[in-house]
Order: C-alpha cells, then structure tokens, then sequence
C-alpha cells in the first residue's frame, strides 16, 4: 500500500487493509472490482473511492499529497517517490496472482516451450 508519509501508519512495516477502511483510495476505476482491490478485499470491505486516476503518475502524485491511499503492485514500486510510504500488506489481505502457460493441443512445440515452462514453475515455487 501507497500510502503519505504523514499517514497515521506510515512507520509501520505491514497493513491489514481494514485498517484502511476510513482512508479514500486512489483507484483507476470508479468501481473497486474493475481495480487491483478486486483481488485483495476482504468479506464486506468497501473501500471510500474518491479518486480515479489511470496513469500511475496520477495516482502515486494524489497520495504524495495527502489525497488518498493506494494499492501498489511490486512491478509498479521503483516508481514511487520518496514522499510515499510502502506499507506491505498482511499476507492474509495480500492477493495471489496466478499464471498459466497454454499451448495447443495436438501442434507441435517449439523446442524453447518446455524449458520456458520448466523455468516458469521452478520461479513459481520459489515465490511461496
């Protein structure tokens, strides 16, 4: 989670994301499903939108200013300026992202497939 280094939680190391219930989120849909929350709310959450922004400059730059709140994925973090708080989520909040592999049935692979895929479980375990 982005959250403002003035942020009330700002020190701590991990969040539960209820303890964000009275926090506006800064979100890139006006609808918590359509976002990166979809994944990670818990039973009966709702989070306060007040803010749509699409572009991660947008979002990031609304909790530099104190506007809000915001669910960062790990990919997006070298990003966030030195006036934003990483908070990591607890793992029980923490969301599980799952990738698959397809091929189709009945074709012929290409010789890189199965060590590409090999590589893809050996990576997949070791994040566990």
């Amino acid at each position: 989670m982005a959250v403002p280094r003035t942020h009330r939680l700002a020190r701590r190391r991990t969040v539960r994301i209820a303890e964000l219930a009275e926090d506006s989120f800064v979100v890139g849909s006006a609808t918590a499903e359509d976002t990166l929350l979809r994944a990670t709310l818990p039973s009966g959450f709702q989070p306060r939108i007040d803010l749509v922004a699409a572009e991660w400059t947008g979002k990031l730059g609304c909790v530099a200013a104190g506007l809000g709140v915001a669910l960062v994925p790990a990919l997006a973090i070298r990003a966030t300026p030195s006036d934003i708080a990483l908070l990591r989520l607890h793992r029980d909040d923490a969301s599980v992202r799952q990738v698959f592999a397809a091929t189709l049935a009945g074709r012929s692979r290409p010789p890189a497939v199965a060590p590409f895929i090999t590589h893809l479980v050996r990576v997949a375990a070791s994040l566990r």
